[in-house]
């Protein structure tokens, strides 16, 4: 305990004899840590009287300022508590639509079984949004595909194939199977990361020219513009699954794939439950997810 800490408690006792039986020290440390703290101030603190050691007048500021200092150590020595254990912590995640409705929810559930002191915030928001909160340092970690953060630190957990969403009247749901080639003439709904990411680059690669009618900032939302018949889009099938809309999905002849898994800042160390969090995704992503 240091000697801010020792002076609190004179203040509240009056008595040095009765702070050094609490605190477990010699009167002569109690009286050697006052000592040391007035010649730092350069002025007495206490006077001693029949009441015992009295406050001089005029210095409860500074005992205002000892309270304020102790506090402060205290919480910080909870934060590095918080990052050196797993018996507390607060842990920032990050995610895609379709990983906080699929996989989150089972992940969170069973690793707060093993961890139940652990606190989580999460953020659900597309790419762009979600790479600029962790640089931020706003989060631990985000569930993102692997192509939407090159050059940051990247644990793949499992494979998602992008699939055609059409309305179900549309010529093309009548197929088993589309090629790219096949909606080069479509009506085409942009979904929330445009074409910045994997379809973008898709249509690069084959030099498709979709023929965008609408873009919307929200995937679900694009599915019910698919469901009344705007136009076709791309989206990938974890997002898909179970989605509340009658629309058409079909896989692309092709088959193009995206990698999903967990980035995270590569100049920040991640705290100890950060760390233990995204190794008990790792081994929750090779039990429950295909290979």
């Amino acid at each position: 305990m240091g000697k801010y800490e020792i002076l609190l408690r004179v203040c509240q006792t009056r008595s040095i004899s009765k702070t050094a039986q609490d605190l477990h020290y010699t009167q002569s440390a109690v009286s050697q840590a006052i000592k040391s703290f007035e010649n730092e101030l350069g002025m007495p603190l206490f006077r001693r009287s029949r009441l015992g050691m009295e406050l001089l007048p005029n210095t409860e500021e500074i005992v205002e300022a000892l309270t304020a200092i102790c506090r402060e150590k205290a919480r910080m020595e909870e934060i590095a508590r918080n990052l050196t254990s797993l018996e507390t912590g607060y842990i920032r995640i990050g995610s895609i639509q379709s990983i906080s409705y699929h996989w989150l929810p089972d992940i969170l559930e069973e690793f707060s079984r093993l961890y139940p002191r652990i606190r989580f915030e999460m953020t659900v928001n597309g790419f762009q949004e979600l790479k600029e909160k962790l640089n931020r340092k706003e989060l631990d970690c985000i569930f993102v595909s692997q192509y939407a953060v090159p050059g940051l630190p990247f644990l793949p957990l499992g494979e998602d194939e992008l699939m055609l969403a059409a309305p179900m009247d549309h010529p093309l749901s009548r197929k088993p199977a589309v090629s790219l080639s096949d909606i080069q003439q479509q009506n085409f709904i942009l979904s929330a990361d445009g074409l910045d990411y994997e379809t973008g680059e898709i249509f690069r690669q084959n030099g498709i020219t979709p023929v965008i009618r609408y873009r919307l900032n929200e995937d679900f939302a694009t599915l019910k513009m698919v469901e009344k018949g705007f136009g076709i889009t791309i989206l990938p099938r974890l997002l898909l699954y179970h989605a509340p809309f009658q629309v058409c999905v079909r896989p692309f002849t092709e088959h193009y794939t995206r990698t999903l898994g967990i980035a995270y800042a590569a100049d920040t160390a991640p705290s100890l439950a950060a760390e233990r969090f995204m190794d008990f995704v790792k081994g929750w992503s090779q039990e429950h997810l295909p290979v």
